[in-house]
């Protein structure tokens, strides 16, 4: 019996030993991890000055022939535009109601924000980013 216990403390000294070694000389480091979240602007307009302004743009790139082809960079803006006001208008943050219209779930793939239109991730970015600096103070 002593010579069985003996046996165990001894194998499982030897693995715990193993384990530790392995995590004490393993190569990987502890980053922080950004979320991104640091280059969003602090000072937003206020919700009626957010819609204005997108409005404005809307109106302006209303005046553009390219809006009707579907897949163009004004079709697209403007679909987004409209998403981003219709959110404003119904009382959501800005910060908000610019990033939720292109928002990449398991629910809510690329494909469904703009109708016609598959985004990839360097359109959502681009026209989240033009949005930031259009209403942030």
């Amino acid at each position: 019996m002593k010579r069985t216990f003996a046996n165990l403390v001894q194998k499982s000294l030897v693995a715990a030993l193993l384990v530790f070694g392995a995590l004490l000389f393993s190569t990987s480091r502890a980053e922080a991890q950004s979320s991104g979240a640091e280059t969003w602007p602090t000072n937003w307009v206020d919700n009626g000055e957010a819609m204005n302004r997108v409005l404005q743009d809307v109106l302006i790139l209303n005046g553009d022939p390219s809006v009707e082809v579907i897949g163009s960079s004004n079709y697209i803006r403007v679909r987004y535009y409209k998403f981003v006001y219709n959110r404003l208008s119904a009382g959501e943050p800005v910060y908000s109601a610019i990033t939720n219209p292109l928002a990449n779930t398991a629910f809510r793939p690329m494909s469904e924000d703009i109708p016609g239109v598959s985004l990839n991730q360097g359109q959502r970015n681009d026209l989240i980013n033009d949005m930031k600096t259009r209403l942030s103070l």
